[in-house]
């Protein structure tokens, strides 16, 4: 699991990298918002299907994320590059919380659900018994999952996608303590 975060964590700052080098780039808004949405669509999107568990829900709430940004850019805001990840995720998320004040938005993914969220993960070219090893994996995964809270959920999520405690604590607008006790507590459960 441990080496797992790591290649996730590796596999993050090398987006985050291409996220600065593409908005330092010479190029209109729309191919800028353009360039950092084919970057972070898929990380946007699996955050949110899995911490909130509707993946139509969440490919809705992705698309609206990325219309915020070009809305704030086209505004003449900015925004520093080595913030822009998290400005994303911090988007993301509040468009969730706010969605799902009115709705049963949060609740756990159904079976078929969890499949459709599994075939947005590439594959990278691997035979059958590597893929079918892999998604009982993820169902392992899944499993302890589903033993914790939602803000457990949503700091364990962010912290594999590479965020450090001070970002998670931003996005989801606590503390850096409390981020720190959330994922103690979700790694407890996991490991049970």
């Amino acid at each position: 699991m441990r080496l797992k975060i790591e290649a996730s964590t590796q596999a993050t700052i090398a987006a985050q990298s291409s996220v600065l080098l593409l908005t330092q780039e010479p190029m209109d808004l729309e191919q800028k918002v353009i360039r950092v949405y084919e970057t972070l669509r898929t990380p946007v999107y699996q955050y949110l299907a899995a911490t909130f568990g509707d993946p139509a829900e969440a490919e809705d709430l992705t698309q609206e994320t990325f219309l915020r940004l070009y809305v704030y850019w086209s505004s003449g805001k900015t925004i520093a590059d080595n913030r822009l990840r998290s400005w994303i995720f911090r988007v993301a998320h509040n468009l969730a919380v706010d969605r799902t004040r009115g709705t049963k938005f949060v609740r756990e993914l159904a079976c078929e659900e969890y499949r459709a969220v599994l075939l947005q993960v590439p594959d990278g070219g691997k035979d059958p018994e590597e893929t079918l090893l892999d998604r009982e994996r993820f169902s392992a995964v899944r499993n302890g999952l589903a033993l914790l809270s939602a803000r457990e959920s949503r700091c364990l999520h962010l912290r594999a996608e590479g965020f450090c405690y001070r970002e998670i604590a931003e996005i989801l607008n606590i503390t850096s303590s409390s981020v720190a006790e959330f994922l103690r507590r979700a790694m407890r459960k996991m490991a049970r």
